[in-house]
């Protein structure tokens, strides 16, 4: 399109709508691209900037389809529009926040005999029809005046409307009649409405795409992550693989581990044979609940950990944490230097590698946390 004959606009010139609209006019709801040389409509400057598109509707005053795009259009740039959009928002979460499951139909409760009433999630559900409608009209009318798809500054192009339209047409579908049980559980979907409340507050869209666009830089940092959990998890592999379950065990002679199966106070049972003599006996060797929590050593040096008192031994058993804690295997050994660096009961851990090893194994749990703990996370 050329630019000759094309006069510049200028908002304070009391005839610059009477240009516009003899511009508009010429290329009515053609959909071009090419509109470089006309300028923005007065009051639209949402939908009509450097990239702007004259969608699927005229904005030519005179037709239908024109004033019904101009109101949408000046309905979704008017404040108080978005207002009354995020105050239906907050309320919609505040009432979603009453829900009670343990009352929801389907949820097993009746079999038991639970006759409650249904509480607060029949005003969940009396609810539902209006805010539905209240969100598929607001749809429609920023469809109208932004374009569905096609152009460049469509609804659909930005994102954060695709969850705005996703949220209400899953919402029409799961309140259709007779659509059965597995769509209504498509009503899961509207917890998503408060994350909706983003993309209406300016402060918000820029920190979350502020976030986004930060991800690709943290790629360095993710592969200094994996670095340090390989280098720490081997190493702990080699110090510390099986010797947390070690435990020390009280030897009963004369007994088998059939003997104390009733013992309330048991909480481990191993049969053994503490004396390579003459006589091999088999003997029973018991953990007491007592002692499930100290670790021990077989080993003696420098700074040695715990050993087993006098008519003790120190045999396997479980590992901390209900066996989750250990570094019998790298999985596990990832997961005990996470809970290390999150600094969540990593002292216990440490006073279980020092009295199952050696109280050197101090440095290799400060160097974990001071590292990981502090300048990794």
């Amino acid at each position: 399109m050329s630019d000759e004959g094309v006069k510049p606009f200028d908002p304070d010139d009391p005839d610059a709508g009477t240009h516009l609209d003899t511009k508009v006019s010429k290329i009515g709801g053609s959909g071009y691209d090419d509109l470089e040389a006309i300028p923005p409509t007065p009051g639209f400057k949402r939908f009509y900037g450097e990239e702007r598109s004259l969608g699927y509707f005229s904005l030519e005053e005179n037709t239908v389809p024109g004033k019904i795009r101009r109101a949408c259009i000046k309905i979704v740039e008017s404040p108080w529009f978005e207002n009354l959009i995020l105050a239906a928002i907050l309320i919609n979460t505040i009432i979603l926040c009453t829900m009670e499951p343990l009352k929801m139909e389907g949820r097993g409760c009746e079999e038991g005999g639970y006759q409650g009433s249904p509480g607060n999630n029949k005003a969940i559900e009396d609810s539902e029809a209006f805010f539905t409608t209240l969100f598929t009209l607001e749809a429609v009318t920023k469809i109208i005046a932004m374009g569905f798809i096609l152009d460049r500054t469509s609804y659909l192009k930005d994102g954060w409307n695709v969850m705005d339209f996703a949220v209400v047409v899953i919402s029409i579908i799961s309140a259709m009649p007779g659509m059965g049980e597995g769509v209504s559980s498509l009503r899961v979907i509207r917890v998503l409405r408060p994350l909706r409340a983003m993309s209406i507050l300016p402060g918000m869209r820029v920190l979350i795409g502020t976030m986004i666009g930060a991800i690709p830089m943290i790629a360095n940092v993710m592969l200094f992550c994996v670095f340090f959990f390989t280098v720490f998890g081997i190493l702990g592999m080699n110090l510390y693989m099986g010797v947390l379950r070690n435990r020390c065990f009280t030897v009963v002679t004369e007994s088998s581990c059939a003997d104390h199966a009733d013992h309330e106070s048991n909480a481990f049972c191993r049969e053994i044979i503490p004396n390579f003599g003459e006589d091999l006996n088999v003997t029973a060797a018991v953990l007491l609940t007592d002692d499930e929590e100290q670790t021990c050593t077989n080993t003696s040096m420098s700074w040695p950990g715990y050993l087993c008192p006098e008519g003790m031994m120190c045999l396997k058993a479980f590992n901390p944490n209900r066996g989750i804690t250990h570094f019998d295997n790298i999985a596990h050994s990832w997961l005990t230097i996470f809970q290390c660096i999150t600094l969540e009961g990593w002292t216990p851990l440490m006073y279980h590698a020092m009295d199952a090893v050696t109280g050197w194994s101090v440095i290799y749990f400060v160097l974990l946390v001071f590292t990981g703990g502090f300048f990794l996370l």
